[in-house]
């Protein structure tokens, strides 16, 4: 992890997942989000070392372990309080609850038992709401933009907006094609109301920090929505089971999935897609043979 300046009191320490760092008063900081795992926050307390600068707080922006991971590590070393949304408070205090959602919820199979999906346990502090908090004399706003979770959450410091996973990067796209969504309908609302937030620097958490982000969420929009047609025309040859829609998005983006996890998640993704086209009328399903089937 390297220490990046943004503009006044706001930093970032720059790895594959990015974490905020607002500086406050007597040298304390605030976090946005931890990292994976105890690495992960060894890193954090050990760059902050040098500095001479003490955490306080940590605002998480979702419950998945690749951004809650160093809680716990975090709280045991540091004393810091834990601010989290409420859904995804649920899933940092008991990570088996992510496990169960990403097994369908039956007790997941082995191979999901990896650190991005089952991190540490943590104490949630203070449940984040919209709106303005002051910790260690700064000003954090939390900006709630569900779809990536139930209550994903962009936190504002000063001009500078941290992301959270809100937005893929190109990159991501590129190499994942699809954004992983628990809600696709609630993901489209928040990148709509994203053009009409303002701030001077953008943070993504898993890529880098931009001045502008307009080419970037035009493209993220336009990749839902061309999943969104691609699932409506190939339904519309014939009903399918959801694995046949899933298996059919991955040949229509070339993904080879070998791996359980990344089937997992884009089982789950594929599944946000059609409750999304079934909520608004454009597919329909039924049930024969013991068989739930989508169909135009």
């Amino acid at each position: 992890m390297e220490l990046q300046h943004i503009t006044d009191n706001v930093y970032y320490l720059s790895s594959a997942i990015n974490i905020g760092v607002i500086r406050g008063d007597d040298d304390q900081v605030v976090l946005i989000d931890s990292g994976i795992g105890d690495r992960s926050a060894r890193h954090i307390l050990r760059v902050l070392q040098i500095e001479g600068w003490r955490p306080v707080a940590v605002f998480n922006t979702h419950g998945h372990g690749d951004h809650v991971g160093g809680n716990a590590y975090l709280v045991e070393q540091a004393g810091v309080h834990v601010y989290a949304p409420l859904y995804d408070s649920v899933v940092i205090r008991q990570p088996l609850w992510g496990m169960l959602f990403m097994f369908a919820g039956g007790e997941p199979i082995h191979e999901l038992a990896a650190p991005r999906f089952s991190p540490r346990p943590s104490p949630v502090d203070v449940i984040v709401t919209p709106g303005e908090y002051s910790v260690a004399g700064t000003i954090i706003e939390a900006i709630t933009m569900p779809g990536h979770t139930g209550t994903h959450t962009c936190y504002r410091a000063g001009r500078v907006l941290f992301l959270g996973d809100l937005l893929s990067s190109e990159a991501e796209l590129e190499s994942a094609k699809i954004s992983y969504a628990y809600s696709v309908t609630m993901r489209l609302e928040s990148l709509a109301r994203l053009r009409t937030i303002e701030a001077d620097y953008y943070l993504l958490a898993h890529g880098d920090l931009r001045r502008d982000i307009g080419s970037l969420l035009e493209l993220n929009i336009a990749r839902i929505h061309e999943t969104l047609d691609f699932i409506k025309a190939y339904l519309a040859r014939g009903r399918a089971e959801a694995a046949d829609v899933v298996a059919a998005v991955a040949d229509h983006f070339g993904l080879n999935v070998n791996r359980v996890r990344d089937y997992s998640l884009l089982n789950l993704t594929v599944y946000a897609h059609l409750s999304h086209l079934h909520n608004h009328g454009e597919i329909d399903f039924e049930l024969e043979g013991n068989r739930l089937w989508w169909k135009t």
